[in-house]
């Protein structure tokens, strides 16, 4: 009896929370509803691409510093110790000292000694390499910086085309939904006409084809929802399976002029800026490599110790100026600068090419963007036109004065005209985020209260 009561009671809390868990209060929590500025957010914030981007920044900001201690002082010390076979002894030739018969030896140092050298190094002039070796420096940071601008961008332009291709899925998927209510509502108005004798079978056999052709065209629909969301929340550093809700947005963007968009973008294209800075940088490069051809002069200032019982001190300070010059190097200097220059050269070339890149980008998106609005004027009108156009069939079948197969083409029809319209309803969004990417200007999609913006 005991055991029973217990089993009963384990089976009373099983239902007790299921159902908790099938009202509201224990509902599992509802997806996450995003618009496209949070969107833009979580990315910025969470992608991977961009926190690689970030980290070579940090990368470039390191490297200033190493550049930068080539204007200070390195200090080294060295102790080491020392194993003779025998001492090392001095001689004293015959006659040298007056009244000396024959010669002299004596050790100068003992067979086994310990010494050591502290000293500190100071670069004094090196024909402009140091200096040219920081600026390089800085001016590579600057540009890494604005790859990381243009890396914020191109995610940025990624996050806004997998948003409202996903609001264009979306739609799509409803449209097919639609079709497919408006085929079995036309399946039961063709099975009714053939029970009253008005219609031939021929007409249910065709409305059942049309229905089993409009369900694939929906299952299709709705796997192409489920994919390009997942690839928006691999975007978003979000769980690819998460059921993600977007709320629908519309581009607010000028009505810019060819020329003015063109101009615009000359001046604010990170990855233009970003090429300006690399061909200076490699210009102090060929400065930096030229000066292995001259000397460096340099000082120097430590303290000596040895330990050796026959020198009268063990402890000598130095000071020394100094002059390094490398003479021949078998011609690897020459080749180092030739190939500096040559980097020079090939940069320019890329900015000229990346400068007519630019031309075409914005005007790619220029032109995308009146095409789709043209897109939008005329299928909009179209929608309209066939939804009229299959109630008149509609009717016609229904007074048997039509028949199923206009009734068909109309509705299919009225969901080529459907499919259409949300189509360029949503490539006249993203057109618009590409125009704002052409012209370097999509990260004034992002709030501007939030503080990781980079202007």
């Amino acid at each position: 009896m005991k055991s029973r009561s217990f089993r009963r009671l384990i089976l009373l809390g099983w239902l007790t929370w299921s159902l908790t868990a099938a009202v509201p209060g224990g509902a599992a929590p509802a997806a996450p509803s995003l618009d496209l500025k949070e969107a833009l957010g979580l990315a910025w914030k969470a992608n991977p691409t961009m926190q690689i981007s970030r980290l070579q920044s940090l990368i470039a900001g390191q490297e200033v510093v190493r550049a930068r201690s080539g204007f200070l002082p390195t200090v080294k010390s060295e102790v080491s110790q020392t194993i003779n076979d025998n001492e090392i002894q001095a001689k004293i030739p015959a006659g040298t000292i007056p009244g000396q018969t024959g010669s002299l030896t004596f050790p100068s140092t003992n067979r086994n000694y310990w010494s050591s050298k502290t000293y500190l190094d100071q670069t004094i002039f090196d024909f402009w390499g140091t200096p040219s070796r920081y600026q390089a420096a800085v001016l590579g940071k600057s540009a890494s910086l604005l790859d990381t601008a243009k890396t914020r961008d191109d995610l940025f332009l990624n996050v806004a085309k997998g948003y409202f291709s996903t609001l264009r899925a979306q739609k799509l998927e409803v449209v097919a939904t639609q079709d497919v209510a408006d085929l079995k509502a036309h399946l039961k108005i063709a099975r009714d006409q053939y029970e009253f004798g008005v219609v031939t079978y021929n007409d249910v056999l065709q409305a059942e084809v049309s229905l089993a052709d409009a369900e694939q065209r929906l299952i299709v629909a709705k796997t192409d929802t489920i994919d390009i969301r997942s690839a928006l929340n691999k975007v978003l550093a979000l769980p690819v399976s998460a059921p993600t809700v977007l709320k629908d947005e519309n581009l607010e963007t000028r009505p810019w002029v060819l020329e003015q968009a063109t101009d615009e973008a000359l001046k604010q294209r990170s990855d233009l800026k970003a090429s300006a800075n690399r061909i200076q940088q490699q210009e102090k490069v060929v400065t930096q490599t030229k000066s292995q051809f001259y000397p460096r002069f340099y000082a120097q200032a430590g303290l000596n110790y040895q330990k050796n019982e026959f020198m009268l001190h063990d402890t000598t300070w130095f000071g020394i100026f100094g002059m390094q010059w490398t003479l021949f190097s078998g011609l690897d200097t020459k080749a180092q600068v030739a190939q500096a220059r040559l980097k020079v050269n090939q940069l320019q070339e890329q900015h000229k090419d990346l400068d007519e890149q630019v031309h075409l980008d914005v005007q790619n998106a220029y032109l995308k963007v009146k095409e789709t609005a043209d897109r939008i004027r005329v299928t909009q009108k179209a929608v309209t036109q066939a939804e009229e156009n299959l109630r008149l069939n509609e009717e016609r079948y229904k007074e048997a004065v039509g028949t199923a197969t206009d009734v068909i083409d109309a509705e299919t029809l009225l969901t080529r005209t459907r499919v259409n319209y949300w189509t360029a309803l949503y490539d006249h969004q993203m057109a618009k985020a590409e125009l704002l990417w052409s012209m370097g200007a999509i990260n004034a999609l992002l709030p501007p209260e939030n503080p990781d913006n980079v202007k």
